[in-house]
């Protein structure tokens, strides 16, 4: 008798083409997510991801793709520089030296908590009498029923 073999059962796994593992050096080259590397590949996160933990080389491609677009950016910057743009020298020493070259705004406020707590609890207390207030009737009021009361 002739055994049948089985098939299996779910979705073919997705494997990562050489050419796509390029791509993902490229498009990690530009700054993008992986989300956003995902998308342009055309496949999902969880798909990507299990390709990425059974390969190391997906792993090192978006490495290498991070270190070659910084490399890119610091050396157009350091172009920049050398041609003597200001904006790009203050970018730079903003970067580099934070403690000296960066712009602070220092706020100092000192906050009384003991001084608001006691506030809400004067207004608290003082809310009883001031609706006691509101509900007693003025002395024109009182004279108006009166008045009414002496006609009917």
């Amino acid at each position: 008798m002739e055994q049948k073999t089985l098939k299996k059962r779910g979705r073919k796994a997705l494997i990562l083409t050489s050419d796509q593992i390029k791509q993902v050096e490229h498009l990690a080259a530009l700054n993008m997510g992986v989300m956003d590397i995902c998308r342009s590949l055309g496949i999902s996160w969880s798909a990507f991801d299990k390709n990425r933990k059974k390969k190391q080389e997906i792993n090192d491609a978006l490495e290498r793709g991070k270190a070659k677009g910084l490399q890119r950016a610091t050396s157009k910057l350091m172009e920049k520089i050398e041609d003597g743009e200001f904006q790009a020298i203050q970018f730079y020493l903003k970067s580099a030296d934070r403690e000296k070259w960066a712009e602070r705004q220092e706020v100092n406020h000192t906050l009384n908590l003991a001084h608001i707590l006691q506030d809400a609890q004067a207004r608290i207390i003082d809310l009883p009498r001031a609706k006691a207030s509101a509900e007693a009737p003025t002395a024109r009021a009182v004279e108006r029923l009166e008045n009414i009361k002496g006609k009917g």
